[in-house]
């Protein structure tokens, strides 16, 4: 039997969620972090194992094969034993062996490091030019197209120390030893392709290729639009460029002369505007039936990654109203055809500006959105109707997650550019490179009971479900909620989902009668009203800002959530930032002036009847806040919740210099 083999990286959060699931496998330290106590030995505990992969919050926890040593022809005798890896425990402990793959020249970095995420701080100390991938942007900059021979090439620091300083810490430097000199192969000086000759209009501006200006330029070529060139030019060999160029499917040329000078181009353009009628058998199929989860965010990326004069067929069981109604108002007519009860063929064809040309100053930046909760969805589908941001920003993604838990691995490891985040989990990560730069959700949990309750002394005795794990923000502000208002919370017996409370299961659980008290959230609050209010049954409600207020008569409303950005992102596109708050704020006020509308807009997407919807709006509060007022606010909230225990966050100038742009 092959089994796997788990390590756990410096990323643990300390959830607990592993140790919960897989017990015995995964143990916690003193420092309250997750090490690899048992590696897996049975079927049941390799399932345990991957489900503890699979709930990790911040993607944590990753997994390699066990090989046998002869895979891929390497069957010398020397690479029959597999070595101890490197201790995941967080005590200098070995924790189990690794692939007896030895980690070659010609590997690419990033992969490697996803694969042994426990080799990044062994690597970033063999060079000071290595410090910087401690930064996510530049992390995925340069890791993403180059080998480990061309990390020696440009850190100075010899290939044979990279690879034996690595393997040996997987325990792999016999095997690696045993495969010189192939080890190093590609480390060899080979030739450069030199790309294809020169048929595109070069783009006027020059730019200098080197160590310091790499991570911006690699982002550039990313970027690179339909019809765009860039010309870069370098004194040393510009591998990661051409390796970049090759990987995006980009036109390049490169000459030799006392510089390398690379000229690269994106073939890509969009079709002339004309009859798209007439054109619908060329547009992409984008066929979501077959999908298990909702396709909006997949269609959305579709369409603003669609130019102007192009279009895309979406393929469907029925004809979704709502969201053409939604991509007519961002620029795109459509045409549907029928072909059959469960087969619609929606043509969305993207319209040219009245004056023929895309109206943007430039490129437009790819950006990666995701929300935590469901709640910002009303602010997000206005947002995406905004001119100037489908002028501005090409969305690579657009990810509104189930399991709210899993957004913080996109902001720990810099996927998100940008992200609407509960506060608290964010100051909680602002140690990191980000910036929280407005609040827009506030007052956002209530106590929903089925018991006749006007306060929380009316609960004592009750067992009340509660989102997420005991050491998450709700469970924290409950219990504190109760002793703060004079209670023994010892008297209260609260429950959680193994190894998470999801939101949605407890909503579910509450209106099936399976519990009877329940901490929620919005929107799950209101659709728990609506449901009980539709059959006529009476619950009574505590909200928190209630609870919160009688505690602290005058602070008014306390924040809940707001929009973080990687801080990368907002240093290199200040003026877009600047766009997309001012988006913001409008569509936060859009929503509050125009209710029903939004209702009308988001239900679908949703998945309630506007009805559920329209009293969600009617009660949650959005409101923008930012500058002086939100510094305030923070200040003010953090200082209760460290006093109370609820947090450990210091408010210093430097943790509110994350709330701040300037």
């Amino acid at each position: 039997m092959k089994l796997k083999h788990y390590t756990i990286s410096d990323e643990c959060i300390g959830c607990r969620a592993c140790a919960q699931v897989a017990e015995g496998n995964f143990e916690m330290n003193d420092s309250n972090k997750a090490y690899v106590a048992h590696q897996p030995s049975t079927e049941a505990e390799e399932q345990a194992c991957r489900e503890a992969l699979e709930v990790c919050p911040v993607d944590a926890i990753s997994v390699s094969d066990e090989v046998d040593a002869v895979q891929d022809g390497l069957t010398s005798p020397e690479l029959a034993g597999v070595g101890d890896g490197v201790s995941t425990r967080g005590d200098g402990q070995p924790a189990g062996a690794d692939a007896a793959i030895p980690i070659l020249a010609r590997n690419n970095v990033r992969e490697t490091l996803e694969r042994h995420p426990e080799l990044k701080p062994i690597l970033l100390a063999l060079s000071p030019k290595f410090k910087r991938l401690e930064n996510p942007f530049m992390y995925n900059a340069l890791t993403r197209f180059a080998s480990f021979a061309d990390a020696a090439r440009v850190s100075g620091v010899s290939i044979c120390e990279i690879l034996h300083t690595l393997n040996a810490a997987l325990g792999l430097e016999k095997q690696l030893i045993a495969l010189m000199p192939e080890c190093i192969a590609c480390a060899d000086q080979e030739e450069l392709e030199t790309g294809v000759a020169i048929t595109w209009q070069e783009s006027p501006e020059r730019y200098v290729y080197n160590y310091d200006s790499m991570p911006e330029l690699l982002g550039k070529l990313t970027a690179l639009g339909p019809g765009q060139s860039i010309v870069m030019l370098a004194m040393e060999r510009p591998d990661e460029l051409v390796n970049a160029a090759r990987e995006l499917g980009l036109l390049f040329n490169l000459e030799k002369g006392r510089e390398y000078r690379v000229s690269i181009f994106n073939p890509d353009a969009p079709e002339p505007d004309g009859s798209w009628r007439d054109k619908v058998a060329e547009f992409d199929k984008l066929d979501v039936r077959t999908m298990m989860t909702d396709p909006f965010d997949v269609i959305m990326k579709k369409a603003y990654a669609t130019p102007a004069g192009s279009g895309f067929t979406l393929v469907q069981g029925f004809e979704p109203q709502p969201l053409i109604n939604m991509l007519s108002e961002t620029g795109f007519d459509h045409h549907t055809e029928k072909k059959s009860d469960k087969e619609y063929h929606i043509h969305f064809s993207r319209r040219v500006p009245e004056s023929g040309t895309v109206a943007t100053d430039g490129p437009r930046v790819p950006v990666v959105i995701q929300s935590a909760t469901p709640v910002a969805w009303p602010v997000i589908m206005r947002l995406l109707q905004s001119e100037k941001l489908q002028n501005a920003i090409e969305i690579r993604e657009l990810k509104v997650w189930e399991e709210t838990e899993k957004h913080l691995a996109w902001i720990q490891n810099g996927k998100a550019d940008i992200s609407f985040s509960a506060l608290i989990t964010a100051a909680k990560l602002s140690s990191a490179d980000l910036k929280i730069p407005a609040l827009i959700v506030w007052d956002n949990f209530s106590i929903l009971t089925r018991h006749k309750a006007a306060t929380l002394a009316d609960l004592r005795g009750q067992t009340i479900a509660v989102p997420l794990f005991e050491e998450a923000p709700p469970a924290k502000i409950t219990r504190y909620l109760i002793s703060a208002s004079g209670l023994d919370s010892d008297e209260f017996r609260f429950s959680y989902g193994t190894p998470f409370g999801r939101p949605e299961r407890i909503y579910a659980d509450f209106v099936a009668g399976t519990v009877d008290t329940v901490v929620l959230r919005e929107p799950e609050v209101s659709y728990a009203l609506k449901k009980l209010q539709d059959r006529g049954e009476q619950i009574s409600v505590i909200s928190y800002n209630d609870l919160w207020n009688s505690l602290h008569p005058g602070f008014g409303s306390y924040p809940n959530a707001g929009v973080v950005l990687k801080g990368e992102f907002a240093r290199q596109h200040p003026e877009l930032v600047r766009v997309f708050l001012e988006e913001l704020r409008l569509a936060v006020d859009w929503v509050n002036a125009h209710r029903a509308e939004a209702a009308a807009l988001c239900w679908d997407i949703m998945g309630q009847d506007v009805q559920s919807v329209d009293l969600f709006l009617q009660r949650v509060h959005f409101e923008y806040a930012d500058g002086k007022r939100l510094t305030d606010v923070v200040r003010s909230y953090f200082d209760v919740l460290n006093a109370n225990g609820i947090t450990n966050l210091p408010v210093t100038d430097s943790m509110l210099d994350t709330f701040r742009l300037d």
